[in-house]
């Protein structure tokens, strides 16, 4: 039976309704369960920088601060507030966006910035869709991010279908499986694996990417609101489990070292420091020190800010 192009028409009319309430109730349902229930795991620490975080130090950055600085033995030993905002897979987009927005509320006497080697050569923006819930909520800055000056993905991040897809599924995630990310400061100790990881040899023969100009732009732009903001800066990069034959070869490390010494920034290179590079006991895998090297690398950092007199 051939159908006529009343019937076509009709069909494509009743999928677009259909999608438009899927869309609208979508929409409604989502809004409904975030204000009136509490989020655990990433997105309950995002709310709570969002929001309410109030310490005299803050650190930023993704797993590798999340796993490799503990705040309770810097609060113990400096007796200052110290929480640890680290989340899973961000880079620096997440860390411009964040820094502006905790810095609005709140008025912490440093930011320590804990970075990987190579986050200002990195491509794209990370996990950052996961931020999409947030889209259109008045933080100009992470839409722009989002959008990326694509219009497509403008008009896919007005569609709660889209803007909710890495919402949904962990919500049903955390009725099985509890994340607080918000206990011990937001430190999430990584455990002792059963098998040690192999150091990597990272020759400097690999190809060295270039610096990101977008990258960039967000470690400026984080620089300028901690100092609008009165806020010190400090950037760490806490060991990795590679053998690198010359960190100099790394461009992203390179700039780094020409930001912070034009800026006045201490700046903290532990990739191949030799207390760690001979330890697998003190790693998980190669990029994160497990929960006994954050114990050690932490006392480290301690040491440095009471040097400082922080």
């Amino acid at each position: 039976m051939i159908m006529t192009k009343k019937k076509i028409l009709n069909i494509i009319l009743n999928v677009v309704i259909l999608v438009v309430m899927m869309d609208i109730g979508v929409r409604l349902g989502m809004n409904w369960y975030i204000r009136h229930h509490d989020i655990p795991g990433d997105y309950g620490k995002i709310e709570y920088m969002f929001k309410h975080v109030d310490a005299q130090i803050i650190l930023m950055g993704s797993s590798i601060c999340m796993n490799s600085i503990n705040p309770e033995i810097l609060e113990k030993n400096l007796g200052k507030k110290v929480f640890n905002g680290g989340i899973n897979g961000q880079q620096l987009e997440f860390f411009d966006v964040m820094t502006e927005a905790v810095l609005n509320h709140s008025h912490p006497e440093l930011m320590i910035l804990v970075l990987r080697h190579n986050d200002l050569t990195a491509q794209g923006y990370g996990r950052l869709e996961m931020m999409n819930i947030y889209y259109n909520l008045g933080n100009a800055k992470l839409d722009s991010y989002l959008v990326g000056g694509k219009i497509k993905q403008k008009v896919l991040l007005n569609s709660a279908l889209y803007k909710f897809n890495t919402y949904w599924w962990r919500i049903l995630l955390y009725h099985f499986k509890s994340f607080d990310e918000l206990a011990h400061g937001g430190f999430v100790g990584k455990p002792v694996p059963s098998i040690l990881p192999q150091c990597i040899d990272n020759g400097a023969d690999k190809i060295i990417p270039p610096v990101n100009h977008h990258k960039q732009q967000c470690l400026a732009n984080i620089l300028t609101a901690c100092r609008k903001a009165g806020t010190r800066l400090w950037i760490v990069i806490p060991p990795e489990f590679y053998k690198r034959s010359n960190e100099t070869d790394f461009s992203g490390l390179s700039y780094i070292q020409r930001f912070c010494d034009e800026n006045n920034i201490p700046f903290i290179n532990d990739l191949q420091h030799p207390d760690y590079i001979d330890h697998p006991e003190y790693f998980y895998d190669n990029d994160h020190l497990n929960v006994n090297g954050a114990e050690i690398y932490t006392q480290r950092i301690l040491g440095i800010l009471q040097k400082e007199g922080k």
